[in-house]
């Protein structure tokens, strides 16, 4: 049975332009603090063993296999240092090595993973430190806030943490060199639109999310990229080898400017749970924070009297209401893939380049460990549920993406998330209502059941305003018997993200001031799109239901169809009524009004 929802307005837990000095913290001064600390590792040492098949058909044969292309001079010798994809990226190397020094049984073994990783990091700090030059291996000034730096950049910080002790005094003094310039690019970078907090310098004040537009643009996969990097190479260095302090103040923008702007968006325009990039990028996304977030609970740097209430992952609903939400999104049946084997068809929204629910472990490995240290054993175990049943492959390929050789920190993800002495997950599901209402992103998900023969009804209507969004406004789609009837055409682009692509209206409108044949605007003009990214107003869900046997939702899409950025201004009114009454019947009733007559 379904019972009412009520609509809240979640109240930010912001504070006031406090500049909060980093050298008031009490940070745990040993090594390793970052995502683990010592005490962890005895723990830790003892899931490392060839009995526990997550560890042997996973970590530790990724370890091995890294070992071979090292020593086969793969790496580093087939890095080529560039800002985006490389085939044996240097540091994902020497991050997997430092964490094998902490968590192997044998000495030797710990120490030989050590020197590995401490001959691949400072191999590429030695060419850093040479100083920013445009095109050259680890040196270019887009290196440290490019692709590369999103995909691995963690991998830095996490490597000079876990191998501290085999770091020479020379060899931190030029870590800190690299990191500081690597951070000043981070607090100004400019990789994508709004990509940093402004002003910079200032933290913890109103000021940094009083633009609505800039705050959006704050789920980004670099912009979270940038701050989880920036966080953890602050957390780095101890203070002995940071004179002055100038590293480890960074500390304070990456939480009172970057982690408040996320926090803040979380907390309302991303409320409920669902990402605002969409399936592609929001894996990737929250991980970031959920990794930053992490380190700083780890480092005992989460203390909101600190450093504001935004450093504490367990304080902020959206941590719960993601995993809420995920399961929400997943089709109720599995198909049969030719190569990834079962796998789940979710309710996509934004760009998507294959369709089937990809693996969240980069969001859910994190939140899970820290489930685990924190002893939080129910959202801890629907992470291992989740992980096991959900992600691409199903349970019969669990050990196939513990070990994942295409990135590292998967695997060690996959093995802090898994402890080979818990009891299998059991499917929390039966516990969740059968509807769901992310009010941020404007989305309805709503069942008849939590069995793969149930019938699925979803509706979208937000906002359209960054990177990635579709033109979706008043979309519904409809699944029963085991397959879509009606959906969304996934795919990626300004083309794909059209509206005649998303089951709602197409409207005639004025011409875009930008109308040259071969812009995409010119072409949603032409198909009567929403406007992406220069809505002039959002979509509003005006009324909403959801009840025992049925499904209500108004929603008011006019300024979506607008853009003053374009002067397109004609559509007086767009809107939708909608109702789904239980199993089968959608009823749809559709307004919409212009200036100009006959359009």
């Amino acid at each position: 049975m379904r019972s009412g929802v009520v609509l809240v307005l979640l109240v930010s837990l912001t504070t006031g332009g406090v500049l909060w000095s980093p050298t008031s913290a009490a940070p745990v001064t040993g090594h390793p603090r970052l995502w683990l600390t010592a005490n962890d590792l005895p723990r830790l040492r003892s899931w490392a063993v060839e009995s526990n098949p997550l560890y042997r058909d996973g970590l530790g044969a990724v370890a091995l296999e890294a070992k071979a292309d090292m020593d086969a001079g793969l790496v580093p010798g087939e890095d080529g240092g560039g800002r985006t994809y490389e085939l044996y990226p240097t540091e994902m190397y020497a991050e997997l090595f430092g964490f094998m020094s902490l968590i192997s049984n044998d000495q030797v073994a710990r120490d030989d993973y050590a020197q590995r990783a401490r001959t691949l990091l400072m191999g590429v700090i030695n060419e850093a430190a040479q100083g920013a030059a445009e095109g050259q291996p680890f040196r270019d000034p887009d290196f440290s806030i490019s692709d590369r730096s999103r995909w691995q950049g963690e991998a830095f910080a996490l490597t000079v943490d876990w191998i501290y002790s085999y770091l020479s005094a020379a060899d931190k003094a030029t870590i800190r060199q690299v990191f500081l310039r690597w951070a000043e690019e981070n607090l100004r970078a400019e990789t994508t639109t709004y990509n940093h907090p402004e002003p910079i310098g200032v933290v913890n004040d109103p000021v940094l999310v009083s633009d609505p537009i800039r705050v959006r643009y704050a789920a980004n996969n670099y912009y979270t990229a940038h701050a989880r990097n920036l966080g953890l190479m602050a957390m780095a260095l101890d203070p002995a080898d940071d004179p002055g302090g100038a590293l480890g103040s960074y500390l304070g923008s990456a939480t009172g400017a970057w982690l408040y702007v996320i926090d803040y968006l979380l907390r309302h325009d991303a409320r409920g749970g669902l990402a605002p990039e969409g399936f592609e990028y929001s894996p990737q996304a929250v991980g970031y924070v959920a990794q930053l977030l992490l380190a700083l609970h780890t480092a005992g740097q989460d203390d909101p009297s600190l450093w504001g209430p935004q450093v504490m992952l367990a304080a902020n609903p959206f941590w719960d209401d993601l995993v809420t939400a995920y399961f929400h999104s997943l089709s109720p049946a599995a198909l049969a893939h030719p190569w990834l084997g079962e796998v789940y068809q979710p309710a996509w929204y934004g760009d998507g380049q294959n369709y089937w629910a990809t693996d969240f472990i980069e969001a859910f490995g994190p939140l899970g460990w820290y489930d685990s240290i924190t002893r939080n054993p129910a959202r801890l175990d629907a992470l291992r549920w989740i992980e096991t049943y959900l992600a691409p492959g199903g349970a019969e390929s669990l050990l196939e993406r513990a070990g994942d050789d295409n990135a590292f920190h998967n695997a060690i993800l996959y093995f802090l998330l898994f402890d080979p002495a818990a009891p299998p997950p059991s499917d929390p599901r039966s516990a969740l209502p059968l509807a769901f209402l992310a009010p941020g992103i404007g989305h309805i998900l709503a069942r008849t059941s939590w069995g793969s023969d149930a019938t699925w009804f979803t509706y979208s209507l937000g906002w359209n305003s960054i990177d990635h969004q579709h033109s979706d406004g008043n979309q519904l789609e409809f699944y029963r018997q085991g397959e879509w009837l009606t959906k969304e055409r996934t795919g990626y682009g300004f083309n794909i993200g059209s509206s005649d692509y998303h089951n709602t209206l197409a409207l005639e409108n004025d011409p875009p001031e930008h109308n040259e044949p071969d812009d995409y605007r010119h072409q949603l003009w032409l198909r009567g799109s929403q406007w992406p990214l220069s809505p002039s107003a959002d979509g509003q869900i005006v009324a909403c239901s959801l009840g025992q046997g049925f499904v209500y939702a108004l929603g008011d899409a006019t300024g979506l169809y607008n853009s003053d950025y374009e002067g397109s201004r004609d559509i007086t009114h767009a809107s939708r009524s909608i109702v789904w009454l239980e199993p089968d019947h959608i009823i749809v009733y559709d307004r919409a009004t212009s200036r100009t007559a006959g359009r």
